[in-house]
C-alpha cells in the first residue's frame, strides 16, 4: 500500500499539489489520470521520494518513506519512466543487471545473474540478452527496461518470503505501437498479485479503464475522481476536466467500456 495523506506541493507562489489525499492498495493495478497539468508527473516524483511534499506525508504500508535510507528503498522501490536514454553500447543483460545495483557489492551474485535472466524471461526477451541496446527496437527498449525495473525489486533470495514491493510506471506505453502497450501492460498485470503496489500514470483512457483496478482522476492539482472502474466514473467528469465531449460505448461481446471523445465545439 502506498497513501499520501494531505500533500501538497508548492513552488514559490504556485501550487502544484494541494490536499492529496489518495490510498494506492496492492492487489490491484493504480491508474492515475489527468490532463497535461493536473500534476501527475509531481504526485509520482512525491509519491517515489524523489521529490519532498510541501505539506503531509507518503506512507509505505506502516512506514513513511521518509524513514526508509536509500538503499533499503532501492530494493522495494522501482520507477519506470517513459524512455530511457543509454549512452553506451551496453548488452541487453547488463542494462537489466543495472537493476540489480543496489543488492550487491562491487561484483554480482549468481542469485543477481539468475534475477536478471528470469526478469528478461518474464518479459520476452531472453533471447535477446546479449544484443546491444541501442540496437532494439523502441518497444523492446521498453521490455528490457521494465526487465530492469523488475529486477530491482526482485527478492534477492529465491527462497524467502518475498517483502512488499511498489511500482511506479510514469507513462510506460509513450510512443509504443499497440501491440507493445498491450504487452508492456500485460506483464505489469502479472504484478498485482505479488506483494506488489502498483501505480500507473498513462494517457490513454480506453487502454487505462482496460487494464486497471483503481481510478484517480486528477484536475488542476487536486483530486477531481476516484474509481473503481470505467463504469464507475461519470461522464460529466471526463468531460469538464479533459475539456472534451464524451460518449460511453458498451462493447456487445464482452460488455466492457469504451469511450469516444471529441472536441468542444
Amino acid at each position: 500500500m502506498v497513501e499520501l495523506r494531505d500533500v501538497s506541493y508548492r513552488v514559490g507562489d504556485a501550487t502544484i499539489l494541494r490536499d492529496v489525499r489518495v490510498r494506492f492498495e496492492a492487489g490491484r493495478m493504480n491508474v492515475v489520470l489527468g490532463p497535461n497539468g493536473a500534476g501527475k508527473s509531481t504526485l509520482l516524483r512525491i509519491a517515489t521520494g524523489l521529490a519532498h511534499p510541501s505539506s503531509g506525508k507518503v506512507m509505505y504500508d506502516d512506514r513513511t518513506l521518509a524513514s526508509f535510507d536509500h538503499q533499503a528503498l532501492a530494493r522495494r522501490r522501482a520507477v519506470l519512466s517513459q524512455h530511457v536514454e543509454l549512452a553506451f553500447p551496453l548488452e541487453v543483460a547488463d542494462v537489466v543487471m543495472m537493476g540489480r545495483y543496489p543488492h550487491f557489492g562491487r561484483v554480482p551474485t549468481a542469485r543477481d545473474r539468475d534475477v536478471v535472466h528470469e526478469a528478461l524471461a518474464l518479459v520476452g526477451m531472453l533471447e535477446r540478452a546479449a544484443q546491444p541496446y541501442p540496437t532494439l527496437s523502441g518497444g523492446e527498449q521498453q521490455k528490457v527496461q521494465l526487465a530492469r525495473v523488475l529486477a530491482q525489486i526482485w527478492s534477492t533470495d529465491a527462497n524467502e518470503a518475498q517483502p512488499p514491493r511498489y511500482l511506479f510506471l510514469d507513462e510506460p506505453t509513450t510512443n509504443l505501437d499497440v501491440h507493445y502497450q498491450l504487452h508492456v501492460l500485460s506483464i505489469a498485470r502479472t504484478l498485482v498479485n505479488q506483494h506488489t503496489t502498483l501505480i500507473a500514470i498513462l494517457h490513454d483512457l480506453n487502454i487505462a479503464f482496460q487494464f486497471g483496478d483503481h481510478f484517480v482522476l486528477l484536475d488542476r492539482g487536486g483530486v477531481a475522481f476516484e474509481a473503481g472502474s470505467a463504469r464507475e466514473m461519470p461522464m460529466d467528469v471526463l468531460e469538464r476536466v479533459f475539456d472534451v465531449r464524451a460518449r460511453a460505448i458498451t462493447d456487445a461481446v464482452s460488455g466492457e467500456v469504451l469511450w469516444r471523445f471529441e472536441l468542444r465545439r
